[in-house]
């Protein structure tokens, strides 16, 4: 939105506004204008004048209460509008948002995370609230994993929920005081069959948050659809919309009522909103949240790293040969490329205290890693038996051909005597036992001499 526009968009709010002061939308909608226009002190004059003339509890203006205290850098009063306002919604992720944001300007960063968590757990057709969660989708899914309740909350609005209700219920009783866990319950009680039940926690337990979204959607969708009163299901849609009328669970029947003005005004607000460079991207420190959960640059721009020293272990695995006796399905290496020494290998290369020259040892090191890689191919069964009834190699020991001549050229060179072949299990486990002592040439003959016995 260009600057002109702003102005223009601003100037037309200010007249319905001064038209109609009662209209919540059009103070809401003000409101984010003045923020945008940088007039933090207008905005949170608009919000307070709307608290006032607004007939009942408004989600949308409470929420830019909140945030007009907080960008007058007056986090005590906005800390306590952001609690009203989750007392409105407590699933609603632009009030954790905006919470978090509150929390870490007080410096209390442990309930800020927990706040921006539950932000992102929470399901909502937002565009910017979803961009969100995908940037940091790997951090949510690590702490869903060690909070059941972050788990519950993602579990709110999904048309399959993955817990039973015997999960549920159990984190109710865990923790008796939390809304959410009990809408959540509540639907899953809906869904099956148990409407006796789910009535009577949201006209009981949940009482005392009778302007819940959530809770008057599962009213609405309860005695519309399962019990047939369309007349009292319309109250509760409409008391939905005067709440939030921005809810995105609010459509359909909802929407149906609202007169044209009333959707261009939702249309507008909402792209104020969904934008990627949206009210709340500029003004809240969402990167700083992102921090305190461990989200990295990319983590954010969707490169999925490995975690420090997982590769190295991975590679050093892979490269490392199995004990006899454990069978393991095998694995054919590239041939295109000899194959580089393992981490294993150059470390205990480089904890030799004396030897030949580096390049020797390098040599060395390359000739070893080739003959573990032939001895991982002809790993022998976990039974000793003859040599005679065990299989062929498979055709991965083919691929190694270059390695084992170019090895065995090496070892001829040297003139060592060869030695009687043993059993395959005794020459694979003296070979490692002399692979540990850092017997590096020995090692070398003894898994040469497993490949010439195959």
């Amino acid at each position: 939105m260009t600057q002109e526009n702003l102005s223009e968009r601003l100037n037309l709010y200010e007249a319905m506004f001064e038209r109609n002061p009662r209209d919540g939308l059009v103070s809401v909608g003000k409101t984010y204008l003045y923020i945008l226009s940088d007039r933090p002190q207008d905005a949170l004059k608009s919000a307070l004048e709307a608290s006032l003339s607004v007939s009942s509890k408004s989600l949308r203006v409470q929420l830019a209460i909140a945030l007009g205290y907080y960008l007058r850098n007056k986090p005590g009063e906005a800390h306590i509008e952001s609690r009203y306002a989750l007392n409105i919604d407590p699933a609603g992720p632009l009030c954790h948002l905006v919470h978090a944001s509150i929390l870490l300007a007080l410096q209390r960063t442990n309930e800020a995370r927990l706040a921006f968590l539950k932000c992102l757990s929470l399901s909502s057709d937002n565009t910017f609230l979803t961009d969100l969660r995908l940037r940091n989708r790997s951090a949510i899914c690590a702490a869903q994993l060690q909070n059941p309740l972050l788990a519950a909350y993602s579990n709110l609005r999904l048309r399959a929920p993955d817990m039973t209700e015997a999960d549920v219920q159990q984190l109710v009783e865990q923790n008796p005081a939390d809304p959410v866990l009990k809408a959540l319950f509540a639907s899953l009680l809906r869904r099956g069959g148990k409407i006796r039940e789910a009535l009577a926690l949201l006209e009981g337990s949940l009482a005392s948050y009778e302007s819940f979204p959530e809770r008057l959607y599962l009213l609405w969708k309860t005695y519309d659809d399962q019990l047939g009163n369309h007349q009292k299901g319309e109250l509760f849609a409409q008391r939905l919309l005067e709440v939030d009328p921005l809810n995105d669970r609010a459509t359909g029947l909802g929407y149906s009522n609202l007169d044209e003005e009333a959707l261009r005004h939702i249309n507008f607000i909402k792209s104020l909103e969904d934008l990627p460079d949206s009210i709340f991207a500029r003004v809240l420190p969402v990167r700083e949240l992102e921090s305190l959960i461990g989200t990295t640059k990319a983590d954010a721009q969707g490169v999925t790293a490995p975690p420090p020293g997982e590769e190295r272990q991975a590679v050093s695995l892979e490269k490392t040969s199995t004990l006899p006796g454990v069978r393991q399905q095998p694995q054919v290496s590239e041939p295109e490329a000899p194959p580089q020494a393992s981490p294993t290998v150059a470390s205990l290369t480089n904890e030799r205290p004396a030897g030949p020259s580096q390049p020797a040892m390098d040599r060395m090191a390359g000739m070893l890693e080739q003959a573990q890689f032939i001895a991982r191919d002809l790993r022998p069964t976990p039974a000793p038996v003859p040599m005679s009834s065990v299989p062929s190699p498979i055709s991965a020991t083919n691929l190694k051909q270059g390695f084992v001549a170019e090895a065995a050229a090496k070892f001829t060179a040297s003139k060592r005597p060869s030695q009687p072949a043993e059993p395959t299990y005794v020459t694979m486990r003296h070979a490692n036992s002399l692979l540990a002592d850092s017997r590096f040439e020995e090692a070398l003959q003894a898994f040469l001499e497993l490949s010439h016995t195959s």
